[in-house]
């Protein structure tokens, strides 16, 4: 099996004794996440769960992931602008999935009495899985061989609440550690620099200073308790590097709906403080709406002149449905006219299938339950754990064969991704050298209108590793690791 760690034997003393260093590096660079007992609190934390090595990719394929991310941050742009597509897609769901009909009800509403701050900055986050479906039947290739027939193949589209910028970057420092200790060669080229936090506050600034204000600040709307806070300090951090002038602010959707207020030219306050730009850390889950104020808290918001990340149409283009509507022939180019672009683009899309109660998502549907291992079945949900798989697939989709439900999911393409070895550590648990496969997320930012786009840039990569056999992912809930790449010709 192609694994870093091919022709590397550790001893366990040796083993251990990096285990524990690389524990306190962590720790010291600042990879950090509160405990899941004491979520709320800024004095008992941990370090995030992180691989001992970094994960093997091709230079290859990060520098395509990389080189075609301002082309995604510019169509997923122009979908949010186009309100045909955008009702066309999605007018099935909102009859069924309620969460995106109260989203969809936000945009309408905004929409009809006119929209106050035509300016949009969006934080995304482009994920992918090497697939190696081709080679599926034999484990035994080296590096190289497995490298050159390895496709980039994408997994979603992450419009809102992009995460662990900030704690992927510290973890940099400890996989330069750790490869060196271990004796694995390498490069400096081969252990690439990143520092995603820096580029997308790079965004959150430029989209302050586009507002015009310097008395206001910027509002992080952010869980309580949230155990991921430490990521949102280090985009704070960031931000005071780029700009100490500028203020953060935290509060939590259900708070501001008392705490907030909006002015005559629809300027919004926080208590008495004007805010320029609202980043969203929550908002993506129904979860985050336990009551009709939370809701009415995000149209307040919408309606406002603050700059929104992301504004109400970005969190709709970003939805399993839009992806799944995008992978349509001739759906990328409605939106990017350049045939070589939109070739990059469609070259990552894995399979994607409607659902929708009609002859071509009954056809869909009788496909999955006839080879449910073949696929993954996705409902609107953002933030880990939601998806369905093998069995589960068969079972939900024969309970919805007549039932109008069914549209609120989409079907996709199972992926198989490159297996490598590596040792996962997460407290409390045993750490052992097993298989594991991993994700790549590639962060870009973009800022603009309708009609303009004011901004657009890549802004690094996350990389995320679990246990190979383990379906769902996400380090927050539990399945992944924090990780960086190693790159190979």
């Amino acid at each position: 099996m192609a694994t870093l760690l091919e022709g590397s034997k550790i001893e366990e003393k040796k083993l251990q004794e990096i285990i524990a260093s690389a524990i306190d590096r962590a720790l010291i660079n600042g990879a950090l996440m509160r405990t899941k007992e004491n979520p709320g609190s800024s004095t008992v934390v941990n370090h995030a769960p992180f691989t001992l090595f970094p994960s093997v990719i091709p230079q290859s394929l990060l520098e395509h992931a990389k080189g075609i991310q301002k082309s995604f941050n510019l169509l997923m742009h122009r979908v949010a602008h186009d309100h045909q597509f955008l009702e066309q897609a999605l007018h099935n769901v909102i009859k069924v999935d309620d969460f995106t009909r109260q989203l969809w009800e936000i945009y309408i509403s905004v929409r009809e009495e006119g929209i106050t701050q035509p300016v949009s900055l969006g934080l995304f986050r482009n994920d992918f899985m090497m697939d190696t479906k081709k080679m599926e039947k034999n484990n035994d290739c080296s590096l190289s061989q497995v490298g050159e027939h390895a496709k980039l193949k994408q997994i979603e589209f992450n419009t809102i609440a992009s995460s662990f910028a900030g704690l992927v970057g510290a973890l940099s420092d400890v996989h330069r550690y750790t490869v060196k200790k271990a004796k694995i060669k390498c490069t400096k080229n081969q252990l690439p620099r990143n520092d995603p936090a820096l580029g997308l506050c790079q965004g959150l600034v430029k989209a302050w200073q586009h507002y015009g204000n310097k008395n206001a600040a910027i509002l992080f709307v952010s869980s309580i308790p949230e155990r991921n806070r430490l990521d949102h300090t280090w985009m704070e951090k960031k931000i005071f590097d780029l700009d100490q002038s500028i203020d953060v602010l935290y509060c939590n959707l259900p708070s501001l709906s008392s705490l907030m207020s909006l002015g005559r030219d629809k300027a919004l306050f926080l208590n008495n403080t004007e805010i320029a730009v609202v980043y969203f850390r929550e908002g993506y889950s129904p979860d985050h709406y336990s009551s009709q104020k939370e809701w009415s808290a995000r149209l307040d918001i919408e309606r406002s002149k603050a700059i929104k990340c992301p504004s109400i149409h970005y969190q709709l283009a970003g939805t399993k449905k839009i992806q799944q509507e995008l992978a349509r022939e001739g759906a990328v180019e409605r939106f990017v006219s350049d045939e070589k672009e939109a070739a990059k683009i469609r070259s990552v899309f894995a399979g994607q299938y409607s659902l929708d109660l009609d002859p071509d998502g009954d056809r869909n549907a009788e496909t999955a339950i006839n080879n449910p291992g073949h696929y993954v079945l996705k409902p609107q949900r953002e933030g880990g754990g939601n998806n369905h798989y093998d069995d589960e697939i068969k079972t939900l989709l024969t309970e919805l064969k007549d039932d109008k439900m069914r549209a609120g999911y989409i079907l996709m393409e199972k992926i198989y991704p490159w297996v490598q070895k590596n040792y996962l550590i997460k407290t409390g648990e045993t750490i052992d050298l097993r298989e594991v496969v991993s994700e790549i997320g590639i962060y870009g930012t973009i800022i603009g209108t309708a009609d303009e786009v004011i901004e657009n840039h890549e802004a690094g990569h996350l990389m995320r590793t679990k246990y190979l056999g383990v379906n769902e992912g996400g380090v927050n809930t539990g399945f992944s690791c924090l990780d960086t790449p190693f790159l190979i010709e």
